[in-house]
């Protein structure tokens, strides 16, 4: 109860959140009621942390007025990131085997660093990382990556 809320967010984001994020890059899951649980957990943290049990404090205004990322955005970015490093031959993994720059002429639709979408014809496979990731990095605009990102054949 007398414990500051610096040391309390500070004991979640060293003892609770890895346990959250752990293998998230594969395991991102994508139905509402997945997302949610685990969304849930982390809201509950922000009302232990802050001390707003209130039905009218909402913890989603005390995560944005202290910048908490929403745990989904947090597993896109290291989605993100981790076919980043694949992409630019930084991990030990054959990036061609998984990844083709898309064949097309650059378009509004298709920059530089756009990579051929996967077909998926389950929701299980759909939104697996290959295929989900992917659709992501397509949707990010040119300006936001640095050059190095761009995948070079």
């Amino acid at each position: 109860k007398n414990t500051p809320p610096n040391v309390k967010l500070l004991a979640f984001n060293t003892l609770v959140r890895p346990k959250l994020e752990y293998a998230s890059v594969v395991w991102d899951p994508f139905t509402k009621k997945d997302i949610n649980k685990l969304e849930r957990v982390q809201r509950r943290a922000v009302r232990f942390i802050y001390d707003k049990f209130k039905r009218s404090d909402s913890p989603s205004s005390l995560m944005q007025i202290n910048k908490i990322e929403l745990l989904q955005e947090r597993r896109q970015i290291a989605r993100l990131k981790f076919l980043s490093l694949l992409a630019n031959d930084k991990l030990s993994i054959n990036r061609y085997a998984y990844l083709k720059p898309i064949a097309t002429r650059q378009t509004r639709h298709h920059q530089p660093h756009s990579l051929t979408p996967y077909f998926a014809r389950t929701n299980l496979f759909k939104f697996s990382f290959f295929p989900r990731t992917i659709n992501d990095w397509n949707s990010l605009p040119t300006e936001s990556l640095p050059s190095s990102y761009l995948m070079t054949a």
